[in-house]
């Protein structure tokens, strides 16, 4: 998939995700890393938290970005997490 606006500035963002220490957690984040790889973890569009336009966003495939506050803050605990993760993955043929 091609830059939705070709010519159009954008600026870098950092992000930081967690994962629990386990052995499928570590299993997901090999997936990840593929992802990452194949381009697959982020996107410039449209940010759904801030709705700026052209910025580096997340590309479908949902991290965790806290350590706590459960799901409504993209955090643990969170017990179908990984499941989930690696769905979104295989959407994107990474299994």
């Amino acid at each position: 998939e091609s830059h939705p606006n070709p010519g159009t500035p954008y600026h870098g963002t950092t992000r930081t995700a967690y994962l629990p220490e386990n052995r499928e957690a570590r299993h997901v984040l090999s997936l990840l890393q593929k992802a990452f790889e194949l381009q697959q973890i982020f996107t410039v569009g449209q940010s759904r938290t801030t709705g700026y336009d052209n910025v580096i966003t997340w590309n479908d495939i949902h991290h965790k970005t806290n350590v706590n506050g459960g799901m409504e803050n993209f955090g643990y605990p969170d017990k179908t997490y990984l499941n989930r993760v690696k769905q979104e993955l295989a959407a994107k043929g990474i299994k």
